[in-house]
């Protein structure tokens, strides 16, 4: 095997193991038991920032563009993490609601008939 094909070999595992590594790091930052903050939008606009317990006991009912509502709570989930789901919904295909629970930043939670984001952001510090 000539040098150069022997580079571009290295080259690719090398690039490879990185992205595995980012991944992974990536992966055990996100999501802490940490009350998270929670954004939640209608067509573009904020509705809700603050802290994921501020969704309330009974979570919160946002309502959605030209009307329709969506249902969003709090949960941990089997390791501890606080994220939020969105439990229930009046839209045809409830998208948002099998979407389950999210407990990693940035990962949305879409409802598309109702224009609703909701998502976790990272605090800055």
């Amino acid at each position: 095997m000539n040098s150069k094909v022997r580079n571009d070999i290295l080259l690719v595992a090398a690039v490879l193991l990185a992205s595995v590594l980012l991944g992974m790091y990536g992966r055990m930052k996100g999501g802490g038991t940490a009350d998270p903050t929670v954004v939640i939008t209608v067509d573009s606009s904020e509705v809700y920032r603050g802290p994921a317990s501020g969704l309330g006991e009974n979570g919160l009912t946002v309502e959605g563009y030209h009307g329709g509502s969506n249902l969003f709570i709090m949960e941990k989930d089997e390791k501890g993490r606080i994220g939020i789901r969105c439990t229930e919904a009046d839209c045809p295909d409830k998208i948002c609601v099998q979407t389950g629970l999210v407990t990693m930043p940035d990962e949305p939670v879409v409802c598309l008939p109702h224009r609703v984001t909701a998502r976790i952001v990272e605090d800055a510090k």
